[in-house]
């Protein structure tokens, strides 16, 4: 078992990171199981994440944060289409399908209890404005921009959520399908008019 780790929130982040690899504990095991394996008593993960929901909510959170910033890295020079293409390359990809899950899952949970789930809600986001900031690269206009972010943020979690219930490599083509129409309608490097 591991030394107790401090009782800072971001450390047993950390911790739990380091224990459970980047898609964090599995949403089965209990908030003492968890405690156990970190080697802290399971009362200190209760007063920094409020229960499993709330474990599960910060580890996707600094989850997601840590993709963002992988995809942003390679996303500030990538045009709109691009940009789809690797967020549906970096997310469909079998090593991150737990974290798919739980995205999911605290998801639906976030539209029954959207106060608790408020900082998962202003999170997700994220996604959006990272597209919405290629558009703008691209020359489209704001308005634009910000909703053809949202239909392609839209389409691409569907998709993602159609290949966890359905697993086939229709999910994959259609997802190219989808992410070639980006292309099809762009003209001269601006992102397709929403209007």
């Amino acid at each position: 078992m591991r030394a107790p780790v401090g009782e800072g929130k971001q450390r047993l982040l950390e911790a739990l990171f380091e224990e459970f690899g980047q898609n964090g504990p599995s949403p089965n095991l209990s908030m003492r199981q968890v405690a156990e394996r970190l080697g802290v008593h399971h009362t200190l993960l209760t007063y920094h994440f409020g229960s499993r929901p709330g474990l599960l909510r910060a580890v996707l959170l600094e989850a997601r944060r840590r993709d963002n910033l992988v995809i942003a890295a390679t996303g500030d020079e990538l045009g709109f289409v691009a940009l789809c293409r690797a967020v549906w390359s970096f997310y469909s990809d079998p090593a991150h399908e737990d974290r798919t899950h739980a995205f999911f899952h605290l998801v639906g949970l976030a539209v029954y209890e959207r106060e608790a789930f408020q900082e998962l809600v202003v999170d997700i986001d994220h996604l959006e404005r990272l597209l919405e900031a290629a558009a703008l690269r691209d020359g489209a206009t704001e308005t634009d921009a910000r909703q053809q972010s949202i239909i392609a943020t839209a389409c691409l979690r569907g998709l993602l959520l159609q290949r966890l219930l359905s697993p086939t490599s229709e999910v994959d083509a259609a997802a190219e399908r989808f992410i070639t129409s980006l292309a099809a309608f762009q003209g001269e490097g601006h992102a397709p008019s929403t209007q």
